[in-house]
C-alpha cells in the first residue's frame, strides 16, 4: 500500500514537472513571437547589417531559453528582451573595428566633389553614412540612447528601462548627442575634419 501511494505521489511530481515544462516552452514561443521584430530592430540599430542583426537575434533568444524559467518572473518581458537584445548588438559590436578620423574627412572630401544633379541619389547616401559614421564615433553613453530614440523610435521610459537609467538621463544624453552630431556634421561639411 505505501509502495502504492508513493509509485502514484512520484507520478504526480513527473506530471506536475512536465505541465511546468511545457508551460515554459509555450512561454518562451509567445516570447519570441511577439518579440522578435523588437529584438532584431533593435540589434540592426547597432549593428546595421542584416546578417549580424539575425545572429544577434538568435543569439538573444538562446541566452533567454537558457533563462527560461526567469521568464516566468519577469514583470516586463518586452523590456527584459530589448535589455538582452541590446547587450548582446553591443558585445556583438565591440568586435567590429573603429574607423579612423582620416576616414572621416575622404568621405567629406567625396561628398563635396558631387554636384551633378544624377548624383544626387548617392549623395544622399553618402550622406546617410556620413552621418552613420559619425553616430558611431559618438561615447557609448550618449550613442545608445540616441539611437534607440531616433532610429528605433523608442519612448524615454522605454530607453529607460531598456538601458536600466532614469529617463531624466535618457533626455539628457539624446539633447547633448543631438548637439555634438550637429557641431561635427557642420565641422564636417566644412572640411575642418
Amino acid at each position: 500500500m505505501f509502495e502504492d501511494l508513493r509509485v502514484a505521489v512520484g507520478q504526480v511530481i513527473v506530471d506536475e514537472a512536465m505541465v511546468l515544462a511545457r508551460a515554459e516552452e509555450d512561454q518562451l514561443e509567445l516570447a519570441v513571437r511577439q518579440h522578435a521584430q523588437l529584438v532584431y530592430r533593435i540589434a540592426y540599430s547597432v549593428l546595421r547589417n542584416h546578417h549580424d542583426a539575425e545572429d544577434a537575434t538568435q543569439e538573444t533568444f538562446v541566452r533567454v531559453l537558457r533563462a527560461q524559467r526567469k521568464l516566468t518572473t519577469v514583470d516586463d518581458p518586452r523590456g527584459w528582451l530589448a535589455r538582452i537584445a541590446w547587450r548582446v548588438a553591443i558585445e556583438k559590436k565591440r568586435k567590429v573595428a573603429e574607423v579612423g578620423l582620416e576616414d572621416i574627412g575622404e568621405m567629406v572630401a567625396q561628398l563635396q566633389s558631387k554636384t551633378d544633379a544624377a548624383d544626387q541619389e548617392l549623395l544622399g547616401t553618402e550622406m546617410t553614412a556620413l552621418l552613420q559614421l559619425l553616430i558611431e564615433r559618438l561615447p557609448r553613453r550618449l550613442r545608445e540612447p540616441l539611437v534607440l530614440s531616433t532610429l528605433e523610435e523608442m519612448s524615454i521610459p522605454d530607453i529607460a528601462v531598456t538601458l536600466g537609467t532614469s529617463e531624466a538621463a535618457v533626455r539628457s544624453r539624446v539633447f547633448r548627442a543631438r548637439q555634438i552630431l550637429k557641431e561635427r556634421l557642420a565641422r564636417a561639411l566644412e572640411g575642418k575634419i
